[in-house]
């Protein structure tokens, strides 16, 4: 593929520069060139754009060639590339003609351990729950507490008896970190973080004919 005008051959070595190789079939391939090179360089949003690629948007609803990553099951025949470089990983679809996105959806990303060692035995494209570290602790046996405070209260168990000093109503020792000061509590562990829209590179859009 040679260029017969000074403006083709300045296309052509654009989409050379950018690793494609030409072929006059394809109509996106100056498309394509300019994301993978100029995108990629200047700090475009994915930072890079080839097919399968996801990346953080600032925006709720993604630029045409993204799709949101929620979990949807797409066609394998539509999203061709896309089905070629991320398979069924992320789910299989209908086994048939679709295959399912990502779904990152409130979710937190993490780095494939792939052998380090810090998140072993991880697969690939796998989901872990909330959690947090284990913490231990005991007390001795009391009959009162004095002026507990922060994360610790008490409450009194009327008509219990204790066997060792023979004091009634005995005082029960409560934890609860919302008691604790500034505290801030809910049903899951979790950083400080923003909310942003997750989308994968799916495909290069077609140039408008002129």
């Amino acid at each position: 593929m040679l260029g017969s005008t000074p403006v083709d051959c300045e296309v052509l070595h654009v989409i050379q520069a950018a690793g494609i190789t030409p072929n006059c079939d394809d109509k996106t391939q100056l498309l394509q060139a300019l994301d993978a090179r100029y995108l990629g360089q200047t700090g475009g949003a994915s930072g890079g754009t080839e097919i399968g690629v996801i990346a953080a948007l600032a925006m709720p609803t993604p630029p045409e060639g993204w799709l949101v990553c929620d979990g949807s099951a797409v066609s394998r025949t539509d999203y061709a590339d896309l089905y070629a470089a991320i398979g069924t990983v992320w789910g299989e679809g209908d086994e048939i003609t679709t295959f399912n996105l990502p779904d990152l959806r409130g979710e937190f990303i993490r780095g494939f351990d792939a052998g380090r060692g810090v998140d072993a035995d991880r697969v690939f494209a796998s989901d872990q729950l909330d959690q947090m570290q284990q913490i231990t602790g005991s007390i001795g046996a009391v009959s009162r507490f004095n002026s507990p405070e922060g994360v610790f209260s008490y409450s009194t168990q009327s008509g219990t008896t204790d066997a060792t000093s023979g004091i009634t109503n005995q005082d029960r020792l409560l934890f609860d970190s919302a008691d604790s000061p500034d505290a801030r509590v809910g049903s899951e562990t979790r950083p400080r973080n923003v909310a942003m829209t997750y989308a994968i590179k799916a495909f290069y859009p077609v140039a408008a004919s002129a």
